[in-house]
């Protein structure tokens, strides 16, 4: 009896052992199916991560590249608007340098066209005077032939001061 059960217990374990390698055999299959398919998704992940990667490198040299470029051409409008500035102002400094010598200019005219005025009517004030003295002393001293040939010289003389 002990035979049998010793005989019986090793066809059980060599029944276990064949049904474990039969088990082994499918679920191993599935198991390795379920393994690469896993596998396959976690490189095709990795390698999405990657394309990811790359393509975020390459919107940040993009990004680095327009801010330099940003950088650049902001230096470029700070420079022309300084430039125009200057000629702003030195246009600025000739048009009121010019205003102020046209005003000088015309100041300098109206003294002298005043200048001219007051001489002009300072001869002819001196002029009429000494006509007038004239006049007087010649009415008062003068015989009428006289005083008319002093009146010729007077007025000869007062032409040739215009």
């Amino acid at each position: 009896m002990e035979d049998g059960i010793v005989m019986e217990s090793v066809w059980v374990a060599v029944a276990f052992v064949f049904f474990v390698i039969l088990v082994w055999k499918k679920a191993g299959a599935v198991l390795a199916t379920m393994l690469d398919e896993r596998s396959e998704k976690i490189r095709s992940d990795l390698e999405e991560a990657k394309n990811l990667r790359d393509a975020a490198i390459t919107e940040l040299h993009n990004y680095q590249r327009l801010h330099r470029e940003a950088a650049d051409e902001a230096k470029a409008i700070i420079k022309n608007a300084e430039i125009t500035a200057e000629r702003i102002r030195e246009t600025a400094e000739k048009n009121a340098n010019d205003a102020v010598k046209r005003r000088e200019a015309q100041a300098t005219a109206k003294i002298k066209a005043a200048e001219a005025n007051m001489i002009a009517e300072l001869r002819e004030r001196a002029a009429s005077l000494a006509v007038a003295t004239a006049t007087e002393i010649i009415s008062n001293k003068l015989d009428k032939d006289a005083s008319l040939a002093m009146i010729d010289e007077a007025a000869a003389e007062i032409e040739k001061m215009n």
